[in-house]
């Protein structure tokens, strides 16, 4: 796992790891606030070249932080970036679904992000809702 001091070293991190990509925007609240523990960071990356999500788990002084990578082409350029969004590199766009199909394998790595994904959203909001989404995603 890697460990980071600051949210800056995290997006230098961010922008290097998809840095062969058109663009990296960051959604949500984690480009404004200080990160918690069980935060997320909302990566969006364009590119031409089909890719599938990535989830990484990281340490910002030993808090866990999940970051969710998902993968689009660019469409139309917009030149108001909205409140929430933080543009690492190159330009704000419209997305265009720009997804590898998944195998059977694959799938079943998905469905573990996706666990992962609400768990991390579940032990931030202890809302007990979030419990039934787990359910969809528990592999027996």
């Amino acid at each position: 796992m890697k460990k980071f001091n600051s949210k800056k070293e995290i997006f230098d991190y961010i922008k290097e790891k998809y840095s062969n990509a058109d663009s990296i925007i960051v959604r949500g609240s984690s480009p404004k606030r200080k990160l918690k523990e069980f935060d997320d960071i909302d990566v969006d990356f364009l590119q031409d070249k089909p890719a599938k999500p990535e989830y990484e788990l990281v340490s910002l002084n030993g808090k866990l932080i999940l970051i969710t990578a998902y993968p689009y082409k660019a469409g139309k350029k917009i030149n108001n970036v909205p409140k929430g969004v933080k543009v690492l590199k190159g330009d704000y766009c419209k997305t265009i679904e720009n997804q590898k199909p998944y195998t059977k394998k694959e799938k079943y790595k998905r469905d573990n992000q996706m666990f992962m994904d609400i768990m991390f959203k579940y032990l931030r909001k202890r809302d007990k809702s979030l419990l039934d989404d787990l359910d969809k995603y528990t592999q027996f």
